[in-house]
């Protein structure tokens, strides 16, 4: 059972590198990856920004995200993301 649950927490985490986590601490501007957000990884929600975050523009706002595999299932349907 402790194998499962660990399984399941190293998939969960699989989108967030460990240089990512660390900076949550960092004095840098934060943002919330709405990707991690809707699919409750609390792990990944809190994204330190700087100017290689994967950011997408959308209906006038900039929204960023803690991988580019989040970036780009945003891009595919903002919609579904953005409120």
């Amino acid at each position: 059972m402790k194998f499962v649950i660990f399984t399941l927490l190293t998939i969960a985490l699989a989108g967030c590198t460990a240089e990512q986590q660390s900076s949550v601490a960092s004095t840098q501007p934060h943002a919330e990856c709405l990707v991690c957000k809707k699919n409750v990884d609390l792990a990944c929600v809190d994204v330190a920004v700087d100017a290689n975050t994967p950011k997408v523009e959308y209906d006038g706002k900039t929204y960023y995200f803690c991988s580019d595999e989040c970036r780009d299932k945003f891009a595919k349907d903002p919609a579904k993301y953005a409120k």
